[in-house]
């Protein structure tokens, strides 16, 4: 007897996170938490929609929407999810019928190594990426020991360094954003980049509640590092970080691994670093940032990127024409719309 399968449209959040968390291929940015973030932020609406199988959730995605110079986009920010091909397969074409006449394609970036199953649905490899492809994640499952002795010998003599020194690791929620952001902007300014308001980080902080934690470094009365980790199924996410002042103390090393503790305190058992290059060479800009997030004795992952799944026959086509026209808008390529990430490449 055939299976029946329906897509629904979720409305109540313990049943989208379940449903997310216990897929093979679980992510933050498919959480209940990040659209209702988005969305507060204004421009996005999200919408999440679960294809069930004999009752059982099967696949889902969380689909983001706006429109951006007059053109709709759509985008499934680490996503879809789903537990097997066919129903990842079944999932596509229900949204092919529900927005083909809406939008001219949907983004997608699951965090896969392999996009063959992708392009065998149709899709094609976006023209920008908005996530990092590249990661690091270090495994808390094992014991604090265990996980200090994975570190590399740099890594672990700054971290005691900065013990030594009297660096104090503060931790705490959205108290602490004004802090974070004040060096945040110092960073921004010595980097030559433009950051976002304060307002983004501290309604990230208060959307996830007590899964976001700010940790800040200081020494001698002054602020010197700061990092905003969020946890989601079985790990947490190391996805904001500034630093300034006297950084000879090294308190990044020892922010991270009290990041960590508390990471594993919950019960998460990956510790992700998020962003690196892709290929990182010494001449890459953000070899620094690799160097630094390697140190602690993770392993290196690389997806496969960003691909759209074209919902017009015409204009799905031209996505590259049609996304080049819509960049032009500042609200997109400032952080109100697909944050433009190809440095990462």
């Amino acid at each position: 007897m055939p299976s029946a399968e329906k897509l629904i449209t979720v409305t109540d959040r313990v049943t989208w996170n379940s449903a997310v968390i216990a897929a093979p291929r679980c992510d933050m940015l498919q959480s209940w938490e990040w659209g209702e973030f988005r969305e507060s932020l204004g421009g996005w609406d999200a919408t999440r929609l679960m294809l069930m199988r004999d009752g059982a959730p099967v696949a889902g995605a969380q689909i983001l929407a706006r429109r951006v110079a007059g053109v709709p986009f759509l985008y499934a920010p680490r996503g879809p999810w789903w537990h097997d091909e066919a129903a990842l397969s079944s999932l596509t074409r229900r949204l092919r019928r529900m927005y083909g006449l809406r939008a001219p394609f949907l983004r997608t970036d699951p965090p896969v190594k392999d996009a063959a199953v992708l392009t065998r649905l149709g899709m094609r490899k976006a023209p920008q990426q908005v996530q990092p492809r590249a990661t690091i994640v270090v495994d808390l499952s094992r014991s604090t020991g265990d996980i200090i002795s994975g570190f590399d010998r740099q890594v672990r003599y700054n971290a005691n360094l900065a013990t030594r020194k009297g660096v104090q690791i503060v931790e705490g929620g959205s108290e602490l954003i004004g802090e974070f952001t004040r060096l945040l902007t110092a960073t921004a300014e010595r980097k030559g980049f433009i950051e976002r308001s304060p307002d983004y980080y501290e309604r990230f902080v208060v959307t996830f509640g007590p899964m976001a934690r700010v940790f800040v470094a200081r020494h001698e009365g002054e602020t010197i590092y700061g990092a905003v980790i969020a946890a989601f199924g079985s790990t947490a996410y190391y996805l904001y970080g500034a630093s300034g002042g006297d950084r000879s103390v090294k308190p990044s090393e020892l922010t991270q691994y009290r990041g960590m503790l508390w990471a594993k305190s919950l019960g998460v058992t990956r510790y992700d670093m998020w962003g690196i290059p892709v290929t990182p060479t010494e001449s890459h800009p953000l070899y620094g940032t690799y160097r630094f997030k390697s140190g602690f004795g993770g392993q290196r992952l690389v997806w496969a990127g960003a691909y759209d799944l074209p919902l017009m026959p015409l204009l799905g086509s031209a996505a590259g024409v049609v996304e080049s026209l819509a960049l032009r808008s500042r609200s997109l390529t400032r952080g109100n719309g697909f944050r433009i990430v190809d440095h990462l490449a």
